[in-house]
């Protein structure tokens, strides 16, 4: 077990179904346990914050978690694309995303639909496992 394995995630936020926190490494995890409403709204508000706040020559690693979240809704897919768009016009220079769901099978699946974009530092992965998941965004 590694140092960085040793320490549990910091809560940072805690509103609804939402929670943010920060684990060892820098990486920033993003959890939603639900999709009502109220919880989708904290998610999308402090995404908009965090991206307001992130810098091209800072090394960005987050991780979603969204193994409590069920089944998408209208409300949840809106906001997820208005997050989606929004990251495409910031600069990054070192950016890791790591998506976590409840299966291998939906993680594969999902894997093979994110499409890389060559002019954007970004690289994102889906996981069923979440110590693999930040073992890689901590590489």
């Amino acid at each position: 077990m590694s140092i960085a394995e040793d320490y549990p995630p910091r809560t940072l936020v805690q509103q609804a179904g939402y929670v943010r926190q920060r684990a060892p490494g820098g990486v920033v995890i993003l959890r939603v346990t639900n999709a009502y409403p109220e919880t989708i709204s904290a998610w999308y508000e402090d995404c908009n914050r965090l991206m307001a706040s992130w810098q091209s020559g800072k090394r960005l690693r987050y991780l979603h978690d969204i193994r409590g979240a069920g089944l998408p809704t209208p409300h949840a897919t809106d906001r997820v694309a208005q997050v989606l768009r929004r990251m495409r016009y910031i600069t990054v220079s070192d950016g890791r995303g790591a998506i976590l769901v409840e299966n291998s099978a939906l993680a594969h699946l999902l894997s093979s639909l994110i499409k890389r974009r060559p002019q954007a530092n970004w690289e994102v992965r889906c996981f069923a496992d979440e110590q693999a998941a930040l073992s890689w965004l901590r590489a």
